[in-house]
């Protein structure tokens, strides 16, 4: 994911009305226990060329317009609270 994808998912979040539960329910699939993460470390060269990727995608018009991405936000939100459902069932 580019980073003006991940910008554009950011703002999406920061828009919904969320309840503590969510958001700790979000926070919780989104970081990944110390134990089993492990850094993903990028050379400053790469890290610059990932931006620069980033800025083509952005300039070639490779990019979701708002209306799609809200529609991607809001599949890939229904299947983390669907795989929620089922994980709360299993206990």
């Amino acid at each position: 994911m580019n980073a003006v994808s991940l910008n554009n998912l950011w703002t999406y979040l920061q828009g919904l009305s969320l309840t503590a539960d969510n958001r700790k329910w979000l926070a919780e699939r989104l970081v990944e226990p110390t134990a089993k993460a492990h850094p993903v470390l990028q050379t400053w060269a790469e890290a610059m060329g990932d931006l620069d990727e980033s800025e083509k995608e952005f300039e070639r018009g490779d990019v979701l317009t708002g209306e799609d991405f809200n529609a991607e936000c809001q599949v890939l939100l229904d299947s983390f609270a669907s795989k929620a459902c089922i994980q709360r069932a299993d206990f």
